[in-house]
């Protein structure tokens, strides 16, 4: 634990230094220090059904510092550090970081341009897991999985994008992930550790001066380090097996601004799931989402959103599931689920003082799902209040 604590500062430690040193070169207009403080309200933190949900809202406190910098014109340096506590409820308490280096420039081969980026990525968070089941600390044959979900995240990723002309974009990338969980070592508790490598092509068209196109598919194959696939019949792991995932995904959207203070963001994802073994992990996905942000005055914003999100498990319907199963048989990151989720934002620039500004800005949400399991139904709404510093 110490050692993984230690790697997590000395990484952020590392991009932050860049983003200083960054911060004094001549690309200044690139470079941001944002510091935001939040209080806030949450009625249902750890997403519980309406049986194991808290009886009123709990305060939260948050704190997030972003450094963002460009470097000698081509390379953006960032990292960023979260921390979310409750007053009444620390299971509910997070913490997150992640630390970015990313190349980008421009070539031509003839009268052909092309851009690409090459970019490494690391994130981690912390958190408690809460079994939705039972609505405490998850259990697993008699010992806490609190830290479960807690997980070290890297990856790296490269783009080349063909600029045909004004009208036409063409892209294509690659991405490697090594996702690590922390090490619980309880007989019997599946590993969720995986590395998986994701090909993406797509295209991007400017339809007019106001609007443009995108779409972009991908095919992604994750490996499980050490997970066994499960029997479509009984749910056991079936032994001496790895388990695969393969993921195909379509993504489209179009971007439309009809005027400079307004800016709409339309977006269909659709995804499907192949478990390689017996099928048993076979699912649908996807989303829609409709997104805006207007400028009401030069101080003044206004941003809101809408999204619907479904995930389907294919081979496992109503009839299989059991209501007297013990939260121990239950893996609360398979579930299905269906619903909708609003947000509403204002912010509003109090203050500027040459490369500085202070604003405040209030954020509304409110999300609703469902699931054939009662348990995995809940309801959620959150209000807060935020103070941000940003400079340069």
């Amino acid at each position: 634990m110490q050692n993984r604590l230690l790697f997590k500062l000395a990484t952020i430690s590392m991009v932050c230094n860049l983003s200083l040193v960054a911060l004094q070169s001549q690309a200044a207009d690139k470079n941001i220090v944002n510091a935001t403080a939040t209080y806030g309200l949450d009625d249902n933190p750890h997403q519980l059904s309406a049986e194991n949900k808290p009886d009123e809202a709990i305060n939260f406190l948050k704190g997030d510092f972003k450094l963002a910098a460009n470097l000698f014109e081509i390379l953006d340096v960032k990292a960023q550090v979260t921390k979310t506590q409750y007053d009444d409820d620390p299971r509910a308490d997070r913490y997150t970081g992640s630390a970015e280096l990313r190349l980008k420039d421009q070539f031509a081969i003839g009268e052909a341009n092309f851009k690409y980026q090459i970019a490494a990525d690391y994130q981690f968070e912390d958190k408690t897991y809460v079994n939705k089941r039972t609505g405490f600390v998850g259990v697993f044959a008699g010992e806490s999985i609190a830290d479960r979900y807690d997980y070290d995240q890297q990856t790296y990723f490269a783009e080349l994008i063909y600029m045909q002309n004004s009208i036409f974009e063409y892209g294509a990338s690659y991405q490697q992930r090594s996702k690590s969980f922390e090490e619980l070592e309880i007989p019997g508790l599946s590993n969720l550790d995986y590395d998986h490598q994701k090909f993406t092509a797509g295209f991007e068209y400017k339809a007019s001066d106001l609007g443009r196109f995108f779409m972009n598919g991908s095919f992604t194959q994750r490996e499980y380090l050490d997970r066994r696939g499960r029997d479509l019949e009984t749910s056991l792991e079936v032994l001496g097996t790895d388990l695969f995932y393969n993921y195909a995904t379509l993504n489209l959207g179009y971007i439309y601004r009809p005027n400079q203070d307004t800016r709409w963001r339309y977006t269909y994802n659709y995804e499907e799931r192949r478990d390689t073994v017996t099928g048993y992990y076979n699912a649908t996905g996807g989303f829609l989402g409709i997104s805006a942000v207007h400028r009401i005055s030069d101080y003044q914003f206004l941003s809101a959103g809408v999204k619907y999100l479904k995930f389907s498990l294919v081979n496992q319907v109503e009839s299989q599931v059991d209501p007297n199963a013990t939260p121990d048989t239950f893996e609360d990151d398979q579930r299905e689920r269906q619903g909708a989720t609003i947000n509403l934002g204002y912010e509003w620039i109090l203050a500027t003082l040459y490369e500085t500004n202070l604003a405040v800005y209030v954020e509304l949400e409110h999300s609703n799902f469902e699931h054939i399991d009662d348990f995995y139904t809940h309801e959620k709404s959150s209000a807060s209040l935020g103070i941000r510093w940003s400079a340069f």
